[in-house]
């Protein structure tokens, strides 16, 4: 029987964009008193998603599936990481400015990770950025086969990752 402390050891020494996936009822036992059915009781997900976070985390249900993952998030990158995906996570597929905010969101991230501090020492921006994106780019990944709720926001995501030209940085993002 798996309790919360196993499963944080667990966590903590996952590999950065390694997962973990847990079953219903173990979900349940660890976050009761929610309903862990097909869908997923509030608080439930609101403590697996603090669990998550508390072990450098992100916390994914397939709706489709009933899949729970915990996917582990690159160290370095984790918080810069989490946002990015929270913001993505936002967008709606078919809204007027889908590709374009997103573009926004992700070119906004590679400026945090390319400002941020060199480590180590002589490590450039572009470097920095090439990094984060590879996180970035696993996290995704994982995300679009185990959170089929945003699919077509993660794919977009990857697309414009992964083309370059297809990005359109210079563009705002919508008022909304």
């Amino acid at each position: 029987m798996m309790d919360r402390d196993m499963v944080g050891r667990q966590l903590d020494e996952l590999p950065s964009g390694d997962s973990m996936d847990i079953d219903k009822d173990t979900l349940g036992m660890l976050f009761p008193p929610g309903e862990t059915t097909a869908v997923i009781d509030p608080r439930t997900r609101s403590a697996a998603t603090k669990f998550a976070r508390d072990h450098n985390c992100r916390f994914l249900f397939d709706d489709r599936s009933s899949k729970f993952t915990f996917l582990k998030l690159p160290g370095r990158w984790y918080e810069l990481i989490e946002n990015v995906c929270t913001d993505l996570g936002r967008e709606t597929p078919g809204t007027k400015n889908f590709r374009i905010n997103i573009d926004h969101q992700i070119s906004e991230a590679e400026a945090r990770a390319s400002q941020s501090e060199a480590i180590p020492i002589g490590e450039t921006p572009e470097q920095r950025k090439q990094e984060f994106q590879e996180g970035l780019r696993k996290i995704l990944h994982v995300a679009q086969d185990r959170d089929s709720s945003k699919k077509k926001v993660w794919t977009e995501a990857l697309h414009l990752l992964d083309n370059p030209r297809d990005r359109a940085s210079s563009h705002k993002p919508s008022k909304r």
